[in-house]
């Protein structure tokens, strides 16, 4: 009973412990603790010095609290301090932002015609990428079916000539295998280029006139002298294929380089508009910036107490979201070295181990 009892309050205990690692997934600091923990089991290294090091990541949480906490109380005397030196510059705040006020517009106006004219000059730009890139998928198709007919044609001159040679040697000895070496060839044709239909039906009918034994060796010497004329006739139809890609290639360069050459004195009008545009940009930022600054001193000076007692009150409630974070963080540590020095095993550092995001 009493070992039944023990089994349970372990399972209960390590079960507990795998729901607390598996909940610090939830969250980022929980996370970071996680992978902490896995890079230290997978170096081996021991339970104390797991320990160490939680130890030390506690130290430090709380030696920023303690930093944190002496900049805080800095920060609110400074706002509390603060009133008694408001009233002085509101005069002056007013009249600064009434001028950034009158050139802000005449600036404004400045750079919206700017901004149309390098619109108008970047789509002009724009236009003539994509003239290119029409022109270079045009290009491309045609090169590939330039060059899969050349490929076509290329097979049909090495099938012929293998045909013609397997002919000449059966014309001057009539071997029987001839005839048998010149079908296997076709079928070989036929599997690398089987939509060729016209050249196989012409094939068909040669092999037809060859089987004649009668007529078998005036046949090859026949068919021998047609391959002649198709190979002469392949090349030729090659050759002219060759000048006509060629020049396509010469007017596909010609336009895309008279495109390229419009770009490049688009790029140097698109790069002087768009220096004038930062200049005036940052004239507007500057005037921008100041009126923001003005309305902040204004607004600050004439809501003067209830201003910086907002701020204190900001301050304080940001210090005590952030201690509670970071009393949330201590509070993981403390029950991860509980855990590492108490009831650590290696199923617990299996669980962590195979842990995930």
């Amino acid at each position: 009973m009493k070992i039944i009892l023990l089994v349970f309050l372990i399972g209960t205990t390590l079960a507990r412990d795998e729901s607390f690692f598996a909940q610090l997934r939830n969250s980022d600091f929980g996370k970071t603790i996680i992978q902490t923990l896995q890079v230290q089991l997978s170096q081996e290294h021991a339970a104390d010095t797991v320990v160490h090091l939680l130890k030390q990541m506690k130290d430090d949480l709380n030696n920023e609290q303690r930093v944190e906490d002496d900049e805080i109380n800095g920060q609110l005397k400074t706002c509390q301090d603060a009133s008694s030196a408001a009233s002085a510059v509101l005069t002056i705040a007013k009249e600064r932002k009434a001028t950034s006020e009158e050139r802000l517009p005449l600036l404004q106006q400045e750079q919206n015609d700017k901004k149309q004219q390098l619109f108008d000059k970047q789509g002009e730009e724009q236009r003539n990428l994509d003239r290119i890139s029409v022109l270079q998928e045009a290009r491309n198709l045609l090169r590939q079916e330039f060059e899969q007919r050349r490929d076509e044609l290329v097979g049909l001159v090495s099938a012929l000539q293998e045909a013609k040679k397997i002919l000449s040697q059966g014309i001057g000895a009539l071997k029987k295998n001839s005839f048998v070496e010149l079908k296997n060839h076709h079928q070989n044709f036929l599997k690398n280029y089987p939509n060729k239909k016209g050249f196989h039906s012409m094939v068909e009918v040669l092999l037809t006139v060859l089987q004649e034994e009668s007529t078998q060796e005036n046949a090859a010497q026949k068919v021998v002298k047609i391959i002649d004329t198709l190979v002469d006739s392949i090349f030729q139809v090659q050759k002219e294929e060759m000048k006509a890609d060629d020049a396509r290639e010469l007017d596909f360069l010609t336009q895309k380089e008279r495109l390229l050459l419009a770009n490049r004195r688009l790029s140097g009008s698109v790069a002087d508009l768009n220096a004038a545009n930062e200049r005036i940009g940052q004239k507007i930022l500057e005037i921008k910036n100041d009126i923001a600054i003005q309305d902040s001193i204004i607004f600050n000076k004439s809501t003067e107490q209830t201003d910086w007692d907002q701020t204190c009150n900001d301050t304080e409630k940001a210090h005590r979201l952030q201690t509670e974070q970071r009393n949330a963080q201590l509070a993981i540590i403390v029950e991860c070295i509980d855990i590492f020095e108490t009831r650590f095993d290696m199923e617990t550092k299996s669980y962590i181990q195979r842990l995930r995001f």
